[in-house]
């Protein structure tokens, strides 16, 4: 495992069909994401390097690995040193949440998590209307995470196709003030 200072180990997981792969290749800066873009479910894992220079100017490196929704049922063996977990749910697809919800407390509960920071990220606003973001968030039960757990999730929403949010969540994954200890 490398040093804290030079790779922050960060788990992506969520439901097949979040948009993991799309907004982890936007954090890249990928090149031919846009609306064309048709991405194939991840089977297995995928492994992203995002490259940032800290606030000392020293050049850094945060690896993510991505779990493909598939795969929920594994996501147990790849919680090893994790520091921070990136759990991506899809706004636009509300039959989706209450099976996200289920998945995100099971994560939440896990003991080797204990002390990961949780990035609860609401992908697809581009997609989705303001009134699914709240119903996203009702299902999701996040009021009553945010006032009963001790370290409750960060939320944030995102649109990985046209940009939106992915400052925030490059910010979340660069901080090491965000990583507990």
């Amino acid at each position: 495992m490398a040093d804290l200072d030079d790779k922050i180990p960060v788990l992506c997981v969520g439901p097949k069909g979040s948009g993991k792969t799309t907004l982890l290749k936007k954090l890249q800066d990928a090149e031919g994401i846009d609306y064309t873009y048709s991405p194939v479910a991840t089977i297995g894992t995928n492994i992203y390097d995002l490259h940032y220079f800290n606030r000392h100017g020293k050049k850094q490196v945060v690896t993510i690995r991505e779990v493909g929704g598939e795969m929920s049922q594994l996501w147990r063996n790849y919680l090893e040193g994790i520091g921070k977990v990136i759990f991506v749910v899809d706004t636009s697809n509300l039959c989706q949440i209450s099976a996200a919800a289920v998945m995100l407390y099971t994560l939440l509960a896990e003991p080797k998590l204990q002390r990961a920071k949780f990035i609860l990220v609401l992908s697809k606003m581009d997609a989705a209307y303001r009134q699914m973001r709240n119903e996203a968030l009702l299902m999701l039960q996040f009021t009553r995470l945010s006032k009963e757990l001790r370290n409750a999730p960060i939320l944030l929403e995102a649109a990985p196709l046209t940009g939106i949010g992915l400052d925030d969540l490059r910010y979340q994954l660069t901080d090491t003030k965000t990583i507990s200890k």
